[in-house]
């Protein structure tokens, strides 16, 4: 077993780079939302750079392509990916690790996937535990250790998961392809509601055709306690991702508890928006019986979905979701409160309308039911192999 530090010729974090040292352009700046699990990711919100003065000033340490970054963060903690051949010059902040793998040691591909791996994970994870930081430090990186098999098992085991990491990609690619589609079906349909460029008839706020609610940080404090298991699913803003509940991570109430709690109840077709933090994330609710709102996120409930379809309401959101950050206060952590989601006004085509683009989503939905089966089956695959190769 060998330690992670003693196979890179440099292991280090990246630059601390104040705000006051960025720019539009020169040498770019890398973040932890560059870092995917496994893939590294050109765009993840603003650009950011510093110029080759402040580079020069600073000392800053360059990335290189085939270098492998690894967050540091709690989200995501530990991701790493290889840094692509054909990049311009870069630097990475602080919350980055820095590994520039001795290749004669080991295969970077090799150490990429060993990165992603649940061996990795619990390691990390039993090397901070019982601390209070918030951040993993780069001597609990390197710690962490790796068996290192010879040069032709590592070569079998790259190919075996390469090949099923292009499938899995062709199968996100192809669901991407189908909300594309979707969104290109939106915009023929109906244009941009905010400004009202084919549909000018009908402008509404939220609040004339829903009512818009929020679990009260009292009512969380005084009734609701998390559980691993119970009867009742709390929806919290990592549950709601591009319109669709994602439940990979849960918590639980019981019954009671949430029958004590009628207003912040949910029930089919309620739509779920995060309001705190991650402002605009939508989801809609798909059962009655099963969930509770959890903090930082609203509920709107439509009050007529005979004048107003939910599934073109929840699309509306997600394509406007610009509009929607300009109610967003700047502060620390953003944020918008109910009376500003009542007043997000738009203009409102037909109904029939309404009901005919929620067809053409049901249509294509049944498509990316088997694309997603398909790609479930693989992703079991993988991480089958995965545990074998790495424990």
């Amino acid at each position: 077993m060998t330690k992670l530090s003693s196979i890179c010729t440099l292991f280090t974090d990246g630059d601390w780079i104040e705000s006051k040292d960025q720019s539009d352009s020169g040498i770019r700046l890398i973040q932890t939302g560059n870092i995917g699990e496994g893939c590294f990711l050109e765009k993840a919100g603003k650009e950011k750079y510093v110029s080759e003065e402040t580079f020069d000033r600073l000392k800053c340490e360059e990335v290189f392509p085939g270098d492998i970054l690894i967050s540091r963060l709690p989200e995501p903690v530990g991701r790493a990916c290889i840094v692509p051949e054909k990049t311009e010059r870069m630097i990475t902040a602080v919350d980055c690790s820095i590994c520039r793998v001795n290749e004669k040691l080991i295969d970077k591909e090799y150490l990429c996937y060993f990165l992603q791996s649940r061996s990795y994970y619990q390691q990390l994870n039993n090397n901070v535990a019982g601390t209070t930081r918030k951040r993993i430090s780069r001597k609990n990186l390197g710690d962490v250790e790796i068996d290192i098999p010879s040069f032709e098992i590592q070569k079998h085991v790259v190919e075996a998961l390469n090949k099923i990491t292009t499938i899995i990609q062709g199968r996100k690619q192809e669901l991407q392809e189908f909300d594309n589609l979707i969104k290109s079906r939106f915009v023929e349909m109906f244009g941009d509601l905010v400004l009202g460029d084919k549909f000018s008839d009908v402008k509404q706020k939220i609040g004339d055709i829903a009512y818009v609610t929020k679990l009260a940080g009292f009512e969380f404090t005084k009734f609701i306690q998390y559980k691993e298991r119970g009867d009742i699913i709390m929806l919290r803003g990592l549950n709601c991702k591009k319109g669709h509940l994602v439940l990979d991570d849960i918590k639980w109430i019981d019954r009671e508890t949430s029958d004590l709690l009628p207003r912040s109840k949910l029930y089919y077709g309620d739509i779920l928006m995060t309001y705190a933090g991650t402002i605009g994330d939508v989801a809609m609710v798909d059962e009655d019986d099963k969930y509770h709102l959890a903090p930082n996120v609203a509920k709107i409930t439509l009050q007529d979905k005979k004048m107003c379809n939910p599934v073109f309401l929840i699309h509306l959101f997600m394509y406007s979701h610009d509009y929607i950050m300009t109610f967003a206060s700047q502060v620390a952590q953003a944020s918008i409160n109910m009376e500003k989601i009542r007043s997000f006004e738009y203009y409102f085509p037909p109904v029939v309308l309404q009901n005919e683009f929620e067809q053409f989503v049901t249509q294509v939905d049944k498509l990316k039911f088997e694309v997603q089966k398909s790609l479930d089956e693989t992703q079991t695959l993988m991480d089958s192999l995965m545990q074998q190769y790495f424990g």
